[in-house]
């Protein structure tokens, strides 16, 4: 080895291996705080948007009195051996719900070792609502376990959504179809409320579209015309006809 060289060695090596045995300070996990927001569905339900939903009672049984709607939630960071409280709040900005006679909210959690669970709203069929809608917007807040917001996110339709919120739209009022009297008097006879309510609790659905993709062909509209049919033979020999708010009873043709 030249000696230009070896002395060059002869220096660097202690401070080589002093810096080898130098401890780094290389942090042990992350510092992120933990959040949690909804998960959206990728197209809207019913006829909301992408961070609301719509509900009817109407399309329920008079013996229902109440109903659970389920919000899915999620969790930004990584998951914990013990439960962790979510909190959710109904907005007195935009919210005409009344708390104890429309809704319920409960209490909520994040089980362990979970990255997601939902969020059960419970809705109460007030008769208010056969006159009209209310609407309940709901937020999470920040908590000691999930101290951080969502920041607002982009979807598929182009538009930014808040996380933190969702909305339910809701009410057990009855808006007679636009095509009654043009196409579904052939199946159901003249229109009453009473009849209406009663066809929407036995079939479960309120809404009989005769155009666009949903459109009811002429056989399953037969079949809905023969289920409450029966329905009503039923009901009759049960608790004697069915009148309906202008003193007629019930028929179906």
């Amino acid at each position: 080895m030249p000696p230009i060289i070896r002395l060059m060695f002869i220096i660097l090596a202690p401070a080589c291996l002093l810096g080898a045995c130098k401890k780094e300070n290389i942090p042990e996990g992350s510092d992120a705080k933990s959040g949690v927001y909804f998960i959206y569905a990728t197209t809207g339900l019913g006829f909301g948007n992408l961070d609301s939903l719509n509900y009817t009672f109407v399309e329920k049984n008079s013996s229902v009195q109440m109903d659970t709607v389920w919000l899915a939630v999620r969790i930004s960071g990584g998951t914990v051996d013990h439960d962790r409280i979510i909190k959710l709040s109904a907005v007195s900005a935009g919210t005409t719900a009344v708390e104890g006679v429309h809704y319920k909210l409960l209490d909520y959690t994040m089980p362990k070792n979970s990255f997601g669970t939902n969020l059960g709203v419970v809705l109460l069929r007030d008769p208010s609502l056969q006159d009209t809608s209310v609407v309940l917007k709901l937020e999470l807040q920040p908590t000691d376990d999930f101290p951080v917001l969502m920041k607002d996110t982009i979807m598929g339709d182009g538009k930014f959504y808040s996380r933190n919120s969702y909305k339910i739209n809701f009410t057990d009022r009855l808006i007679k179809p636009s095509n009654w009297d043009s196409y579904l008097i052939t199946f159901f006879g003249a229109y009453s409320n009473v009849k209406f309510r009663f066809m929407a609790e036995t079939l479960g659905v309120s809404s009989f579209p005769d155009t666009g993709p949903n459109a009811l062909k002429y056989p399953q509209l037969q079949y809905y015309q023969n289920v409450v049919r029966n329905a009503l033979v039923e009901y009759n020999a049960a608790h004697g006809p069915l009148i309906d708010e202008n003193g007629n009873s019930v028929v179906f043709p």
